[in-house]
């Protein structure tokens, strides 16, 4: 799931523009990986929360 590199055809951008905004899209895509695996691990922690498991437990195994 993780993104390395992007290659956008040249033919579309003028100049140095290409490796800018594939620049710009891979930080975008990155920001939002990270969300997403923030937010996965705050909605795990509410549906644990009433099992009494300890603090700290990692699901799953």
């Amino acid at each position: 799931g993780e993104l390395t590199g992007l290659d956008i055809d040249p033919s579309i951008f003028n100049g140095d523009d290409k490796e800018v905004v594939e620049d710009l899209i891979l930080a975008a895509i990155k920001d939002a990986q990270q969300k997403a695996q923030t937010k996965a691990q705050e909605e795990m922690a509410k549906l644990t929360e009433g099992l009494g498991l300890p603090p700290g437990m990692n699901l799953p195994f």
